[in-house]
């Protein structure tokens, strides 16, 4: 089976980025049967040391211009697309997009896809307050209604975004994380979306969840094999 070149532009965060590339892998070896390395495809990963976009406000010009670059380096050693598992730098995914000449993934468009197929008219947003703020999902998702955290939410959910771009995965965060997504579901969310690339590291396979992570792989995974 010829296989397409996959290129990652990773680091935001290291460990949502490995447990993509991680995915990818597991996603050849269980349904395609990959054992030997010849099985699998080509895989560049830019692992991009990119300005905060969690904590900082002011450094939207400098994450612009690092992806740009980053792209530019990537498509410079020929892959044939890109994936980027980040949700909250999608906001420049048309700059990054007019960049170059290869296609670059969307992780909303890929969750609207998702959401569209399964007839969903509500969902619930967990994520990033720049991703919220910038209504990047409420843009992809169209009609979709999105409900989003409360005010006072916010705050708790960015420390605890930051918790884990630290390696600490606490219990009392998963448990922070678990009562979010039952407040959302509360009012109204026939789903959630882990719309950060580092809350699937804290909690995975509970039912009622859209993980942009494993998405992002199908995604990946799919666009390599349709030659």
């Amino acid at each position: 089976m010829k296989l397409k070149t996959i290129g990652i532009l990773g680091g935001m965060g290291p460990e949502a980025t490995a447990q993509l590339y991680l995915r990818i892998i597991q996603i050849f070896q269980q349904r395609y049967g990959a054992k030997y390395d010849a099985d699998f495809p080509k895989i560049f990963i830019c692992n991009l040391p990119l300005p905060d976009v969690v904590e900082a406000a002011d450094t939207k010009n400098q994450v612009r211009d690092c992806l740009i670059q980053a792209v530019g380096e990537l498509a410079a050693v020929s892959v044939d697309f890109i994936a980027i598992p980040c949700n909250t730098v999608s906001y420049f995914i048309d700059e990054v997009r007019a960049a170059v000449s290869i296609p670059v993934l969307s992780l909303p468009e890929e969750v609207a896809k998702v959401v569209w197929q399964r007839g969903l008219q509500t969902v619930g947003l967990l994520a990033t307050e720049m991703t919220v703020r910038t209504g990047i999902y409420s843009t992809a998702l169209g009609k979709v209604n999105v409900i989003v955290p409360l005010e006072n939410e916010v705050a708790a959910l960015t420390r605890l975004i930051m918790n884990i771009l630290s390696g600490k995965k606490l219990a009392a965060d998963c448990a922070l994380l678990r009562g979010m997504i039952e407040k959302l579901k509360s009012r109204g969310a026939q789903v959630v979306i882990l719309g950060c690339t580092e809350l699937p590291l804290l909690i995975r396979e509970e039912v009622g969840l859209i993980d942009t992570i494993e998405l992002l792989a199908e995604a990946v995974v799919k666009r390599t094999i349709d030659i």
